[in-house]
């Protein structure tokens, strides 16, 4: 996708609402003490990017039924956000709170939407951030299934050279993958384009 794609502009710069920050800290200080009183404080969140982080470590450590109504949440909350990236990005936080619940199905599910989405982030930098922020939920938490798909999205959707932020994926891909896999991370350096990225990527690997 990303060899003939155009750049695209920046949307409009997200400004959170103060609210958003205080209300978000509040949940997470209250969530695995009194999450009843965490979830309500968690409505009153305006921003879904910080309203799906709020919701998601209410999911983590909540019993149920409350535990599910607050992944409900989070994801309505997500798709409420700012922009693609952040809808996209912040399911991470979900996807990792469902993963240490155990709830897989509901994990692959919302990997799965915000993988359809995060190709349509913009600008590029945009979508390599919400990319990372899946790619460390799959990663710390989730499965092979789960890694693979995210990779595979990274090599379909982000240059590794046209930000600082897709240069950072590819290394934390490939430098996760050489501690444990290093003939996986060389077939990823060794399909990407040529580029600085690319050869900065192989010396690295190289060098361990």
């Amino acid at each position: 996708m990303w060899e003939s794609e155009p750049e695209s502009k920046p949307n409009k710069l997200f400004v959170p609402d103060g609210k958003s920050v205080v209300n978000r800290g509040q949940v997470t200080a209250l969530a695995r003490s009194q999450p009843q009183r965490a979830f309500d404080l968690a409505l009153t969140i305006p921003d879904g990017w910080y309203r799906c982080q709020a919701m998601a470590d209410i999911a983590e450590h909540a019993g149920e039924p409350l535990s599910d109504k607050a992944f409900r949440h989070a994801r309505a909350a997500a798709a409420a956000s700012h922009d693609a990236y952040q809808h996209a990005g912040v399911l991470a936080y979900a996807i990792t709170a469902a993963l240490r619940r155990g709830r897989t199905d509901l994990a692959n599910t919302m990997l799965k939407d915000a993988l359809a989405l995060a190709p349509s982030a913009a600008p590029m930098a945009s979508r390599a951030a919400a990319l990372e922020l899946l790619w460390k939920a799959a990663a710390h938490n989730g499965d092979a299934k789960m890694r693979d798909a995210v990779i595979a999205s990274t090599q379909a959707c982000v240059h590794p050279d046209r930000s600082w932020r897709a240069r950072r994926l590819y290394r934390d891909i490939t430098d996760w993958l050489a501690q444990r896999d290093p003939r996986r991370a060389a077939a990823i350096i060794a399909a990407m384009p040529d580029s600085k990225v690319r050869g900065y990527l192989a010396r690295r690997l190289s060098a361990r």
